[in-house]
């Protein structure tokens, strides 16, 4: 008479199965990273946190544009000359995105000589006195943006 359990074979068997269908469930979930989509919840987040950060220090904080990220430094002013890099707050774009920045006004894009600053009370000074266009694009052509507003706010328009 055979026992109730199951077989070093039977056992083995299912671990196969189970395996083939993990396999295809890793598969078929890997399209749902999107790294342009993930670059502009992540560089929301950051200005939303550098604007937090210049409020909770009073300081003024500069954020830095660059073609791959972010970069934030602090002052006692935006208008001050003396800004120390924060480094705890970077922001690196994910691979395959890029960022591109203009004048929403305008059209004009970022010179390396812009800067966008948030204020001690968590406003937005510019300094061309306009609100700066975030285009983010990546290997396929696609393109999102992230507008900040005068008032310090960030949207998606």
């Amino acid at each position: 008479m055979r026992s109730p359990g199951a077989t070093l074979v039977e056992l083995l068997a299912v671990l196969g199965i189970l395996g083939i269908v993990a396999a295809i469930g890793v598969l078929n979930l890997r399209p749902l990273s999107d790294p342009l989509q993930d670059a502009v919840a992540q560089a929301e987040g950051y200005l939303k946190q550098v604007r937090a950060k210049a409020m909770a220090t009073t300081s003024a904080y500069r954020v830095e544009l660059g073609p791959s990220g972010f970069r934030a430094w602090y002052a006692s002013s935006c208008r001050g000359a003396n800004f120390t890099e924060d480094t705890a707050l970077r922001l690196d774009l994910p691979q395959g995105v890029r960022l591109e920045a203009r004048w929403a006004q305008s059209g004009q894009a970022f010179a390396p000589s812009d800067w966008v600053c948030f204020t001690s009370r968590g406003l937005l000074l510019a300094s061309q006195g306009k609100e700066p266009l975030l285009e983010f694009r990546d290997g396929r052509g696609r393109v999102k943006t992230l507008r900040i507003m005068l008032g310090g706010g960030v949207v998606r328009p």
